[in-house]
């Protein structure tokens, strides 16, 4: 028997095809519509805008007025009372209820006005009696 040529005598070739190429096969898309290339357009993304109109103007509370009255001006808890019914009003226009928030706001107004003007009367007539009080001349 000879040495014959055959398959399994053969020696094994392990050799490999070159990986494939992932370069730009000439595809530019900024030039598409000029080589022939119908554009294609992005996809469009869609927005919602919601504007939200007041239903009229601002409903003011009085806070600081309040808050100032109570710590400067308190004259019989005034201001006290009228920081309570600002922060109420401020609950009732966060909820939504417009009528119930001007009512209270209304009133703390009226309050911080009553404890302004009694303050301040209060002061006057103080400087009033200080300043005309009979002085003692000593001799």
């Amino acid at each position: 028997m000879s040495m014959e040529n055959t398959d399994a005598t053969k020696p094994v070739s392990y050799t490999m095809d070159p990986p494939p190429s992932y370069i730009n096969q000439g595809f530019d898309p900024y030039r598409a519509g000029v080589m022939g290339i119908p554009n294609v357009p992005a996809p469009q993304i869609h927005t919602t805008v919601v504007n939200i109109i007041p239903d009229g103007f601002p409903i003011r509370d009085h806070l600081p007025w309040s808050i100032f009255n109570t710590i400067y001006m308190n004259f019989c808890c005034l201001g006290f009372f009228a920081v309570i019914l600002s922060v109420k009003s401020r609950d009732r226009k966060v909820i939504g209820d417009r009528s119930g928030a001007m009512s209270y706001a209304s009133t703390a107004r009226n309050l911080n006005i009553a404890a302004t003007m009694f303050t301040l009367i209060t002061i006057i007539v103080a400087l009033i009696m200080l300043l005309s009080a009979p002085r003692n001349r000593g001799l």
